[in-house]
């Protein structure tokens, strides 16, 4: 997993689609940032109309594995074996190795 986070194949890759000038998937980019501070979850996951499905999949898809890759990396950054040996999310789940 240390490729993804420093130059790996996914870091010059995954970031750019979806991202460029007047393409497509800019202009969902735009309809996503657009719709996901409205409160309004249908919404915002909604396919805009007139949008390849496809191309509006791939463009989600590709923001949802750019910010787990982001929350990855900087949980890595603070939490080691050393500092964090034991991760829980409350009494009833536990990581365990």
């Amino acid at each position: 997993m240390e490729g993804f986070r420093e130059g790996g194949f996914m870091q010059g890759v995954w970031p750019q689609l979806g991202r460029g000038g007047d393409s497509t998937g800019a202009q969902l980019r735009k309809h996503i940032d657009a719709t996901l501070g409205s409160g309004n979850l249908r919404e915002a996951v909604k396919l805009p109309p007139g949008e390849d499905l496809n191309e509006w999949l791939a463009v989600n898809t590709v923001d949802f594995f750019n910010q787990v890759n982001l929350l990855y990396g900087t949980l890595t950054e603070f939490c080691t074996a050393e500092n964090c040996r034991t991760m829980t999310a409350g009494p009833k789940y536990a990581i365990v190795n």
